[in-house]
């Protein structure tokens, strides 16, 4: 498990107000989940993992992975520690002038592994990532998705505990970045490791993560299981990870456009009763987002009103404890 206690990390600047980058972060994350911390530019996803690899020590708190706090070790149990996590960066960051395998093998080389297990370890990686006949091709023979497969297998090549990710598929096609969150969650499922993915990319929470974190301005403003998290249809994360469906103005033709979010488990007829409730309110259903996350259903429909009706439409609406919202 990885927890954080009170963690704070404040950059001091001569002559001016010091910055703040994280303010009394609480989390915890389970073994062998998959979670994600998304935010904005400058809310502090940077320097939370500079801080969970102990290439920042935090100003004051206690961040424990594995149950060693991280910002108290001794420099000895610090290199100890860096063992057991492993590290994928966002463009891969493989050397150009080495091979895949010879890429793959940095790690083991400087922890000292003999070269007859340290050739089969790598074997082993190469085939892990589906990389098997690339080894002797250097990061310029390989696509983006294939660098970023060797990125992966370096960073297990000490069997971590714990893969911390950085933005992995920012700079790939939406067909890659599928192909490497399925890789990322096979490799959880195959060795129990927990992984944690810093992502600006909703669609990687909604497809991987099993617990997702908002940072915003260095401080938690949102915390828990995916599932739960989106089941909070009016909450500023649900928001983010199931967007309401965009509407192009025209489509609108002069009525006012009506955010409707509801959930539902498999089976229930609440769908039905929102469709329902539309048609004879005379609101049309310009756009519609479904989405299925573990055993909750999301639905975010935009309803087109005449301007007269809304108030109306939203009462009938709540008084069935539908969510609505009207759109700017």
């Amino acid at each position: 498990m990885i927890t954080l206690s009170g963690v704070t990390k404040v950059y001091p600047r001569r002559g001016q107000e010091p910055v703040v980058a994280l303010d009394d972060i609480n989390l915890e994350i389970p073994t062998r989940d998959i979670h994600g911390i998304v935010g904005e530019s400058g809310a502090g996803k940077s320097t939370l993992i500079r801080c969970l690899t102990a290439l920042e020590r935090p100003t004051k708190g206690v961040i424990r992975v594995g149950g060693l706090d991280l910002a108290s070790v001794s420099s000895g149990q610090l290199r100890e520690a860096r063992r057991t996590i492993g590290m994928v960066f966002q463009g891969a960051n493989l050397l150009d002038a080495r091979t895949a395998r010879e890429n793959i093998a940095i790690p083991l080389r400087l922890a000292g592994m003999p070269s007859s297990k340290r050739t089969k370890r790598v074997s082993e990686l190469l085939d892990l990532v589906g990389l098997s006949d690339r080894g002797t091709s250097y990061p310029s023979e390989l696509s983006g998705g294939q660098r970023q497969r060797v990125g992966i297998a370096r960073a297990l090549a000490d069997n971590p505990s714990v893969l911390l990710c950085d933005e992995p598929t920012s700079a790939l096609d939406t067909e890659t970045t599928e192909q490497i969150l399925g890789l990322l969650k096979s490799v959880r499922d195959r060795y129990g490791v927990t992984v944690v993915i810093i992502t600006h990319e909703m669609s990687v929470v909604r497809q991987i993560c099993d617990s997702v974190t908002l940072l915003d301005s260095g401080r938690i403003t949102a915390s828990g299981r995916v599932e739960n998290v989106v089941a909070d249809v009016e909450s500023a994360l649900s928001r983010q990870i199931v967007p309401p469906p965009p509407l192009a103005p025209e489509d609108a033709r002069g009525r006012t456009v009506v955010d409707v979010a509801f959930t539902s488990q498999p089976g229930e007829p609440t769908g039905a009763r929102v469709l329902d409730a539309a048609r004879e309110l005379g609101a049309d259903i310009g756009a519609g987002t479904f989405e299925t996350i573990g055993s909750t259903q999301v639905a975010r429909l935009a309803l087109t009103v005449d301007p007269d009706d809304v108030a109306r439409v939203r009462s009938a609406f709540a008084d069935i404890d539908v969510a609505t919202e009207v759109r700017a």
